[in-house]
């Protein structure tokens, strides 16, 4: 090993050779390398210095190749290809990345936590999103996994429920007392449905025409985790999957109004195409969001 060491020159000098030829110029090396231009000088000198001859001419406006620089070049290539295809050929492989779908309310008050439980966790493993309030989205075929709001799993795909879908109208603490003593204090933060099956006041009024609640003036926000962080700021009541939000109203940042509490016999489903074989590490992690969710 010692002979080894001395009669080859530092590895180092050996790749930025390398990237300077291929480069042409001692500039575009030192950007590729993320060094200075001073450094890549250094090291090319270091190498002039161990083989005893210039390997470049320096000219005031150019970098041209020495004889010896032409004939060191196409085996110094050689040699650090060989290399790197050696090494990557035994290297423990990279974990590949699991990719799930799921809808924005979904992702932001339910999904991302739980990423960043699985990511402290034995089995983590790097985790792309796809966010997509588009159906049809959510069940493209590049997808590992998705959560789809649904009474089943769609034909062709396979999966269990993560969550029954019990809607009840939230409010903050701070508005609870105001609201009791005066119902027509608040108001309703409602939301466009982008999706037939989703249930916004319109839909809910329909099913609770009788509740003093389907009379309360309206304010439309731009998404559905919008009118529930307005009703985390006391802004209004809003209509809110609990399993969703059951990190919200554990904390007692949202309340509930029970007695208004809908069941509406769907649920939240995670799933994956029929018959599709999958790496370790989706079934992992598919594992962990079932497990957490108990």
């Amino acid at each position: 090993m010692d002979k080894l060491r001395k009669a080859l020159p530092p590895l180092d000098t050996l790749i930025f050779f390398e990237a300077v030829m291929r480069n042409g110029g001692f500039t575009a090396a030192s950007s590729e390398l993320y060094v200075s231009q001073a450094a890549v000088s250094k090291r090319i000198r270091q190498l002039e210095s161990w083989l005893g001859t210039p390997l470049f001419e320096r000219g005031a406006r150019s970098l041209v190749p020495t004889p010896a620089g032409v004939k060191l070049a196409e085996p110094v290539a050689m040699a650090l290809d060989y290399l790197q295809t050696s090494l990557e050929g035994i290297k423990s492989p990279v974990k590949p990345a699991v990719r799930i779908a799921a809808n924005n309310a979904v992702s932001v008050f339910w999904l991302f936590p739980r990423i960043k439980a699985f990511a402290f966790s034995e089995a983590s493993c790097p985790v792309e999103t796809v966010v997509s309030d588009d159906p049809a989205a959510l069940l493209a075929s590049d997808h590992d996994l998705a959560i789809i709001y649904a009474a089943a799993p769609p034909e062709g795909w396979e999966g269990a429920k993560l969550m029954d879908e019990d809607l009840a109208p939230v409010l903050s603490p701070e508005c609870v007392e105001s609201f009791g003593q005066n119902p027509q204090s608040q108001i309703l933060l409602d939301y466009e449905r982008y999706a037939p099956d989703w249930i916004n006041w319109d839909v809910w009024a329909k099913r609770h025409s009788t509740s003093p609640l389907a009379r309360l003036p309206r304010k439309i926000c731009e998404t559905y985790s919008q009118s529930i962080g307005r009703a985390i700021a006391g802004e209004g009541i809003a209509l809110a999957s609990c399993a969703l939000l059951q990190d919200e109203l554990a904390s007692g940042a949202l309340v509930a109004l029970d007695e208004e509490r809908y069941n509406t016999g769907k649920g939240y489903f995670l799933v994956k195409r029929s018959g599709r074989s999958d790496h370790k590490q989706v079934t992992e992690f598919a594992n962990f969001l079932a497990r957490v969710n108990k």
